[in-house]
């Protein structure tokens, strides 16, 4: 099992410090640490945030970031990865 920890999400737009807004730890049914793809994917399912976008994998192992489309609009989530 993973835990997604103080997971945000933002609208990018032309603001300069977007308002960020949490959402709920998450347990997901995986133990592939390093499928971020697959992370992000159920992170998106589980909100229904719209479709992903893109994985960012220059990140440390244990930071999750990605951006989807939600309503046409580009929508960046990050989170903590952490073993359970």
């Amino acid at each position: 099992m993973i835990k997604l920890t103080k997971l945000e999400k933002n609208y990018i737009d032309r603001i300069a410090n977007p308002t960020k807004t949490a959402l709920e730890d998450l347990i997901v049914p995986m133990s592939d640490l390093n499928d971020k793809a697959k992370l992000a994917q159920y992170t998106i399912d589980t909100y229904n945030l719209g479709e992903l976008n893109n994985v960012k994998t220059t990140v440390s192992k244990h930071i999750l970031d990605f951006t989807c489309l939600d309503d046409n609009k580009l929508l960046h989530v990050t989170g903590y990865i952490e073993a359970d």
